[in-house]
This record gives C-alpha cells, sequence and structure tokens, in this order.
C-alpha cells in the first residue's frame, strides 16, 4: 500500500531546518577564546607591589588594552572585559611618560634623571617624583594599549639629599674682599646655587657647582685689585627650588670661616606627594617608594 506524506510535513521539515541554520549562526557568533585573566595579572603586580624590596617582575597576557584605577586591574579583548582588585596599595601605569618608562624597564632613578642635578632649581628625586604624579593624574582610569607583556617594577629613590656650606671671605682693606672660598657637599648628588651680594651693589657671585657626598672646596669668584665685594656680604645657597640657607657676613667675621648650611646638612624640600597612596615613604632612610606598571 502506497503512503503517501501528509502536506504539512514539508512544513515541518523546513521550521526544522530554519532553526538548525539559526542554531548554527548563533554557535558561530560566540567567543572562541577567553577574555584575559585579570585575576593572574593583578598576582603578578602584587608580587612585586608588596615586596619591601626593589623588584621587578612581567607577565604575558593576551590582553589589548590594560587599564588600572586606584587598586583596580582591567583587561580586554575582543572576547571580553575582567577586572581583579589589588591588595597592596596603588600602582602607577606610565605609559607615554619616556622616563618613567625607561625606569621600569630596569634604569636606575638617579641615572634617568641625572640631568636633574646640573639644574639647582630641581634635584632628581623632585624631578622623578613629579614625572610620577603626572602619569598617575594622566594614565589613571584610562584604557591604555598593549604592546607588550606587563611590567612591573617597584623602585626606591636615594635619600633625599642634604646639603651644608661654609664660606671663607679674606678681608682686605676697606672693608672689601677680593676673594670667596666655598666649600660645600651634600648626601646625594644635586644642583646647587651659591650667592653672594656685596653691600652698596659692589660685586656679586652668582655660580652653579654639583655637590656630591665626598666635600668639596672650590674658589667661585676672585676678585682683581680694581674689583672688590663690600661688606657686610649677603650669602645665600639654594638647590632642589628652594633657598636653603642665608647669612650676612660683617667685617668683624671676615677672616674666618662662616657657615651658611650647618653641618649636618639643610634637607630639600620633595613635591610632597607621599600622602596620596601611590608614593611611600621611607623615613628612616629618607627614600622614596614608588611601583610603576608598563603596559
Amino acid at each position: 500500500m502506497h503512503l503517501e506524506a501528509p502536506i504539512d510535513g514539508w512544513y515541518v521539515w523546513l521550521a526544522v531546518s530554519i532553526v538548525s541554520a539559526a542554531v548554527g549562526t548563533v554557535a558561530l557568533g560566540l567567543p572562541t577564546g577567553p577574555p584575559p585573566d585579570a585575576n593572574r595579572a593583578a598576582n603578578a603586580i602584587e608580587e612585586t607591589a608588596g615586596s619591601p624590596y626593589e623588584a621587578s617582575s612581567t607577565y604575558d597576557h593576551d590582553a589589548t588594552a590594560i587599564k588600572v584605577t586606584g587598586r583596580t586591574v582591567a583587561m580586554r579583548n575582543e572576547h571580553g572585559t575582567t577586572r581583579a582588585t589589588l591588595t597592596y596599595g596603588h600602582v602607577v601605569p606610565v605609559a607615554g611618560n619616556e622616563r618613567l618608562e625607561n625606569v621600569s624597564a630596569g634604569r636606575a632613578v638617579e641615572d634617568e634623571y641625572a640631568g636633574a642635578v646640573r639644574d639647582p632649581s630641581r634635584n632628581a628625586i623632585d624631578a622623578f617624583l613629579a614625572d610620577v604624579e603626572s602619569a598617575y593624574e594622566t594614565n589613571t582610569d584610562e584604557w591604555q594599549t598593549a604592546n607588550g607583556p606587563l611590567r612591573t617594577r617597584t623602585v626606591a629613590t636615594g635619600a633625599v639629599p642634604s646639603v651644608s656650606a661654609t664660606v671663607d671671605i679674606e678681608l682686605v682693606p676697606g672693608d672689601q674682599t677680593h676673594e670667596a672660598t666655598f666649600e660645600y657637599e651634600s648626601t646625594a648628588e644635586t644642583g646647587i646655587r651659591l650667592r653672594a651680594s656685596g653691600s652698596d651693589d659692589r660685586g656679586h657671585i652668582d655660580e652653579r657647582v654639583t655637590g656630591t657626598p665626598t666635600r668639596k672646596t672650590e674658589t667661585v669668584a676672585q676678585f682683581d685689585e680694581n674689583s672688590a665685594m663690600s661688606f657686610p656680604i649677603d650669602l645665600r645657597v639654594n638647590a632642589g627650588g628652594t633657598q636653603l640657607c642665608t647669612e650676612t657676613v660683617r667685617t668683624d667675621r671676615g677672616d674666618q670661616p662662616v657657615r651658611i648650611c650647618p653641618p649636618g646638612g639643610k634637607t630639600l624640600e620633595t613635591t610632597g606627594i607621599d600622602d596620596r597612596g601611590y608614593v611611600r615613604r621611607d623615613t628612616e632612610a629618607d627614600s622614596f617608594y614608588v611601583t610603576l606598571v608598563d603596559v
């Protein structure tokens, strides 16, 4: 006996085919890989950030962009976005700041910022902390294109420089001098500006030198017989954008060394950003710790 398929069977077949095609389309649209692992990235950062010493680490990842916001690390790629929280304080994303990128790659802070010591209006630590502040404010909560491994480095600056200085002025007849000899030192390499002004606008010294941990004696001004600096003489010592010490030398002190900055030194001021969470100050060593992250 010949049986014919019911005519509505074609509609059933067509409906099943359409549903199958739709399911196949949905399957093709599903992610083919996992999103980045933000938890592993956070762990890699904290291995470094949690160290009480200088340390560094790298983490290979598959993110196309990374964002650091305070204690949160976010990572994304074509498969999705993940986030994780840091336990050990804030880190500073440094992308776009060449000097901080160099430091995060292993260069010493003092070497990268050595040029600052040639400018008595700044010091290397102050210049470094200013860059840290700028990078934090510019990059925090901003997606940064990931160009390689996630690199983390905790760095420590040297001690904040302190400066001491003494001047020896030769008194000659007529309450004046033809020579001023400065002795100076710093606990770290930093630019120092030494200035002296004679009374009645007679005679000036304005010299820039580099102070080092080794005490130096240097004749910074020597006048000929037709030129002199008149007493009383005002002396000023500047470093790191700060006027550290001032002193006035009168004729009754003209033949003895005069301390401008006392023994033990005058400590330079810094930018004062150590109270913002992303900079830690070691008060015993008088240095600063910062954790830098480069993507």
